[in-house]
């Protein structure tokens, strides 16, 4: 199992980083259209996501779709508020921060600390 997760974590690295590097479309999105506010709803998921995991304890395959649906829901109601807009790019900042957390949960739990054996 864990030689999985090693062959998914660098799949998906090399497929980020050959996208970036091929496509300068793609570059040109992320790093030059990227503003102070969809930083700000990455990292806001991230730590929401990080509070309901460590702090509510609740499992993280449920609580990723369930923080999902609810960005989701969060920019449809910003849509029919008059002095707020609400945007794809903020609900994909929001998927951001929901999966860079998990990932790297994942991530630590894999690759954490070991015990150590006496």
């Amino acid at each position: 199992m864990k030689n999985l997760h090693h062959i998914l974590f660098f799949s998906m690295l090399i497929i980020f980083v050959l996208a970036l590097s091929i496509s300068p479309e793609i570059r040109d999105t992320i790093f030059k259209n990227t503003q102070v506010d969809t930083i700000g709803h990455c990292i806001g998921f991230f730590i929401l996501t990080w509070i309901l995991s460590s702090f509510v304890k609740l499992s993280m395959t449920p609580l990723v779709f369930a923080l999902i649906i609810y960005a989701g829901l969060s920019e449809v109601g910003q849509y029919y508020l008059g002095f707020r807009n609400g945007e794809v790019k903020d609900f994909v900042a929001d998927i951001v921060g929901i999966l860079l957390f998990a990932l790297l949960k994942s991530v630590w739990i894999v690759y954490g600390k070991k015990p150590t054996q006496l």
